[in-house]
């Protein structure tokens, strides 16, 4: 094989190597996206498939925790300042929160 063909190849593979990379940046970023609507609209289709999904790769773990338990961490301290005029919708994403989390350290 002439050297100008391996380099070709080289190139090739290069290219491809960095498409799959942007792909699968680009899936991330779907994957955060659905994360953070189904964070701030538990009641979403498939909300905790969303979330469980990115959280349960061992890569994103710590982030999607991490992000559940500031949410949580917030939203109970808006529960407290509140008081009783507390909306339904809250407290739906703070019990939405608290099973996520469940859900992907049981995993």
């Amino acid at each position: 094989m002439r050297w100008t063909t391996m380099l070709l190849l080289c190139l090739i593979w290069g290219n491809l190597a960095a498409a799959g990379s942007d792909e699968e940046a680009l899936q991330l970023g779907r994957q955060v996206q659905a994360a953070s609507a189904a964070i701030l609209d538990p009641e979403l289709a498939g909300a905790m498939r969303a979330i469980t999904d990115l959280g349960t790769d061992s890569r994103y773990y710590t982030m999607v925790r991490g992000w559940l338990h500031e949410q949580l961490k917030g939203d109970r301290s808006i529960v407290a300042a509140a008081g009783a005029g507390v909306k339904p919708r809250l407290e739906a994403r703070i019990r939405f929160c608290e099973k996520a989390i469940r859900a992907i350290d049981l995993e």
